[in-house]
This record gives C-alpha cells, structure tokens and sequence, in this order.
C-alpha cells in the first residue's frame, strides 16, 4: 500500500501558481481580514494544491484538509493524502466514509492504491462507511494484480460464493491460480480446494495436492491440514495415517485448532483399533 508518507514527499509546491513572494503590511484592520481570509481560502485547484502543500509540510493537517478538496481536482495524489488523513485520524478526528470519498475521487483519477483501500472500505463497512459489495468486488478485480494479489483473493473469495454479484467460479479459479502463483499462500489453499472438487472448471486432485503442498511448504495452516485430510482419506493420493499425523501435527504446530482437534481423535481412532476386542458371548 502507498503510505502517506510517500504521498506527502510526492506532493510539492508548484512555483509557477504562487508567483514571487512580497511582504506586506496591512493598512488597517480590513486588509489584515481580508488577508487571513485569504489564507485560509483557495481560488483555483493549483491555488489550492500549493496551499496544500504548504500546510503539509509544516505538518498542519486540519489545515491542509481546507484545501485537499479543491487540490484534488488538480492531482489526485490530494484526493489520496486527505483520505489518508481522514482515514488515521492524523491530527483531525477520523472519518471513514469521507476517506472513503475521497479514495473513490482518487481511483477515479487513475491511482489504484485509492481503489484498493476504497474496495476495503466498501466491504468492511468500516467506521460507518456504507457498504457496497458490488463496488468494492469490482474495485477488487480492478486492482488485482502482482502487487496486490491479496485483491486478487479478495474477489475470487467473492466471485466463487457469489458475494456482490453473480457467482463466477471459472473466473474465481483463475484468480486464485493468479494469486497462487505469486506465493499468495491462502489462494493456494482455496485455488486447491477448487480443483479437487471440480469447481469452476474439470476436477484435478494432482493440482490440488501441489497447492496444498505449496501452502503449507510456505508454513500456511490450512495446507497442512488439508494436505492432513487428503492423506487420511486416500483422496487423490496413496491413503497414508503416518503422513496424515505429520500434517497434521504441523497444522497443529501452525495453530490451526481443526489440525489439532483432527489429530487427537485421528490418535484415539488408531489406539481403539489397537485395544483387546471383547469376545462374543457364547464362544469360547
């Protein structure tokens, strides 16, 4: 995600809107109004934009969001930094649905970190943000990519169960293919899950043991527990208990409770089989 420190750095005074610096002294106590009044107002985007700048680095925020509105229409980096300061509560009370606003004018000028954290906020409904899953599964889809191929599991997750729209899960496979082959390691685990029971396209229960294998080599929970499932049942791969405990124990060991619960009774199960068996009454 794009911080708003790096925003702040990328955001600095255009010279050719301020014009030369003059000192001035006010005739009376009209011009100082007025001049104060001119200190806090802005005229034009790039007026505003470099009034902006100004308050930012001196570190003034309350003042700077008085003209990151008006500067938002000059560059959208404005948009983002007031949504940023909005959102955090940097030295102004915090407020997610204007910080959401000001996100979506900020990914409407073409800056996709904007859509990402636009997208959040549309789900989560966070700090009394409307939610729109509609909006924000398209704002997903719209910035998945190497850079966020969180986003990219964020709409497959979506686009499989049919959460803000219609249920895609061709197109949700492909996203958790893309995420997983970028070392996602979640994606794996669901792109795998997929496969093996032939949702969103042909059934591959190889496939889906890779994933699982690549999940939980990356130390992901779930992998191993799955992977655990798999070789307990023989599903797609040679039935194994052994391997099935050591995957389990890892899930376990990873903190996944399922893992831990499955092993303890994957434990009794073999100790029960291994117990005397009563003699049927009547037979010697």
């Amino acid at each position: 995600m794009l911080t708003f420190r790096s925003l702040l750095l990328g955001m600095t005074i255009l010279g050719a809107a301020c014009g030369p610096a003059t000192q001035t002294v006010p005739d009376d106590a009209a011009k100082a109004a007025a001049a104060a009044k001119d200190a806090d107002t802005c005229t034009a985007p790039k007026d505003c934009y470099n009034k902006a700048a100004l308050a930012l680095q001196a570190k003034d925020n309350a003042k700077a969001l008085k003209f990151l509105p008006g500067a938002c229409d000059h560059d959208s980096k404005a948009c983002v930094i007031a949504a940023e300061i909005l959102s955090q509560g940097k030295g102004v009370a915090a407020d997610q649905p204007k910080a959401a606003d000001f996100y979506k004018r900020g990914c409407e000028g073409g800056i996709l970190v904007a859509c990402a954290n636009e997208a959040s906020l549309r789900y989560s409904g966070e700090g009394g943000v409307t939610v729109d899953k509609t909006r924000a599964r398209a704002l997903f889809e719209k910035t998945c990519g190497p850079e966020m191929l969180d986003n990219c599991n964020n709409a497959a997750t979506m686009l499989m169960s049919g959460d803000g729209g219609p249920e895609d899960k061709p197109k949700a496979r492909s996203l958790f293919d893309m995420a997983c082959s970028g070392a996602y390691l979640q994606a794996c685990v669901a792109g795998g899950a997929m496969y093996l029971g032939g949702q969103g396209g042909a059934e591959d229960k190889a496939k889906a043991k890779a994933y699982f294998d690549k999940a939980c080599d990356g130390k992901n929970a779930d992998g191993c527990f799955n992977l655990g499932v798999l070789y307990g049942s023989g599903n797609g791969v040679t039935k194994d208990i052994d391997k099935s405990q050591q995957f389990f124990q890892k899930g376990c060991d990873l903190g996944n409770k399922k893992s831990c619960e499955t092993l303890e009774q994957l434990k009794a199960d073999i100790e029960k089989s291994k117990a005397p068996q009563p003699k049927a009454k009547g037979k010697k």
